[in-house]
């Protein structure tokens, strides 16, 4: 046997050792597709934590303005953002899960705009498992009556706006009118 057909065969036998390991203790269902669902035992419970994580990098489209005035806008979740959320209703079934909350939050202090987006909102959510780890993702979100309103930035003092005392032609390096 050549060594070049010595490696290929050695990394097949380990491909299949690694699929039968994996099948065996229950991976390779992250996509949420056939195969056995998780006891109760092994289910991570989907506590307010877990759907404050989850909820990061959820999207919810068309979000409309609180006034009517503005146009639809796409919102994402990010980690950064302040929020608080309220469990309204609860249901799991399985691997599967339906929540709905209410939630308060907005940009990012230093984010371009600044907006503030409150309302009801209904996650779809999935337990899924990464190699041996299992958490609960939001797969989709329906909007119920989350609204955006657009906030005023808050005007940050411009150098050439207020001059310091110093920077005044007339200010003496002491601080007093050199006049007199």
């Amino acid at each position: 046997m050549s060594t070049l057909n010595g490696r290929r065969l050695a990394t097949a036998l380990l491909l299949l050792a690694l699929a039968a390991c994996a099948a065996a203790c229950g991976g390779g269902n992250s996509a949420g597709g056939p195969g056995l669902s998780a006891t109760p035992e092994q289910r991570p419970d989907l506590t307010l934590e877990t759907i404050e994580n989850a909820i990061n990098h959820a999207w919810v489209e068309d979000v409309p303005a609180a006034d009517g005035q503005g146009k639809p806008a796409d919102w994402g979740f990010e980690r950064n953002e302040p929020k608080e959320i309220t469990i309204v209703e609860q249901k799991v079934e399985g691997d599967k899960a339906t929540v709905v909350i209410d939630i308060k939050t907005r940009s990012h202090p230093r984010a371009r705009l600044q907006m503030s987006l409150e309302g009801r909102l209904k996650l779809h959510m999935a337990l899924r498992t990464d190699f041996i780890f299992r958490e609960w993702r939001v797969d989709d979100v329906e909007n119920i009556s989350f609204k955006y309103t657009m906030l005023q930035p808050t005007p940050t003092p411009s150098p050439s706006s207020s001059p310091s005392p110093a920077a005044s032609p007339s200010a003496s390096p002491t601080g007093r009118d050199s006049k007199g």
